[in-house]
């Protein structure tokens, strides 16, 4: 398993244009609906670093990639057993690929509403985020980094398991899975693999 990061705040308008017309038309379309340039940049940004990785996994020429989707409309590459996932958090993107069922989230460490921190974690965890138990008004709007901190750690491990999983976070609690977590300039890092 091996991931890549990219920031979208470097990626020129010639690469941005390169990455684009790689893209098959149905992704086109997809990108064209975005009203804002940042979310159009994310998406090429994370088909890019696909195509990056998976040619470096694969010693194939990128532009000899193609991304399709499935049904359910989960992406995959068509006659390679490589997969992949993608996440991106604000101006930050990542990808991870795997010869094994991959999951990866990224999130930019940033004052929250921690609510949702009550509907994903179980009291065990939301005593670890506190560090200690808490009371209603924890919930609210959170601008403290140790806190933050340990909550985007479980939320990017979530993530990264039910993207991997295919189950997702509103289907019931997931207990924190083991994973990879990195943090980064500001980010947490979460990889999970099969």
């Amino acid at each position: 398993m091996k991931w890549y990061k990219h920031s979208i705040s470097g990626l020129s308008d010639e690469e941005y244009l390169r990455w684009y017309l790689l893209l098959d038309k149905s992704r086109k379309r997809r990108v064209d609906k975005f009203c804002f340039d940042d979310d159009k940049k994310r998406t090429v940004s994370g088909e890019m670093l696909v195509r990056c990785a998976v040619a470096d996994m694969c010693k194939v020429a990128q532009e000899d990639i193609v991304i399709k989707e499935n049904d359910n409309g989960k992406p995959y590459i068509e006659n390679v057993d490589i997969e992949f996932n993608i996440s991106h958090s604000c101006d930050v993107v990542v990808c991870a690929v795997s010869d094994r069922k991959v999951g990866i989230d990224v999130e930019k460490i940033r004052a929250v509403k921690l609510s949702v921190a009550k509907r994903v974690c179980s009291e065990k965890e939301l005593e670890y985020i506190f560090g200690r138990v808490p009371v209603e008004s924890d919930f609210a709007l959170c601008d403290d980094e140790e806190i933050l901190t340990r909550f985007f750690t479980l939320w990017t491990k979530k993530e990264a398991y039910a993207k991997c999983t295919g189950k997702g976070l509103s289907g019931g609690l997931i207990v924190t899975p083991e994973c990879e977590t990195i943090y980064d300039d500001g980010y947490v890092i979460s990889v999970y693999t099969e």
